[in-house]
């Protein structure tokens, strides 16, 4: 037996990264990756994911009312999130319309069925965040929200207040 032939008889196994020296940002994607992950096990029950879930969910929250609305909040690309949008119409639980001011532009409605089943469909992404805090204090999830809340503020800034984090010494 050869050494490539060896090689593809032994299946290679990942080594697990190790948490210790990981980035914030690596942590961040672990932390968010983990957590669709499980929203997405929860939302198999239903037949839907985690995309299509926020998608109903931006839609009823009034964040968005077009697909093009959808995509800049989910920086999604305009071809996947058409055939997300087909297949949430398929299911029942969306529907697209045509302005009344303006025809060329096609609104989404979440339609009867979709804001039936949205409180379940909440409750579970509820569970899931729930059980990501498990051990974490009434402080620690507020200071985590603080923390949160402004690395957002910092990324719409784009870095303008760059000069600020260097503190008194700067």
């Amino acid at each position: 037996m050869n050494r490539r032939s060896l090689a593809k008889a032994e299946p290679r196994v990942a080594a697990a990264p190790r948490e210790e020296g990981l980035s914030v940002g690596a942590l961040m994607g672990r932390a968010r990756a983990s957590f669709l992950s499980a929203l997405d096990t929860k939302l198999e029950q239903f037949g839907l994911n985690s995309m299509q879930f926020a998608v109903l969910k931006h839609l009823s929250d009034g964040a968005a009312n077009t697909a093009a609305d959808l995509c800049r909040l989910m920086h999604h690309d305009t071809g996947a999130m058409t055939r997300l949008l087909d297949r949430l119409e398929e299911k029942g639980l969306v529907r697209r319309e045509r302005g009344r001011v303006d025809r060329r532009v096609v609104l989404l409605r979440v339609a009867g069925a979709g804001r039936a089943l949205l409180p379940r469909l909440r409750a579970l992404a509820t569970a899931v965040v729930e059980a990501h805090l498990a051990g974490f204090s009434a402080a620690e999830v507020g200071a985590l929200k603080d923390y949160l809340g402004r690395m957002i503020a910092n990324g719409q800034l784009g870095g303008q207040n760059h000069s600020l984090a260097g503190g008194a010494d700067s």
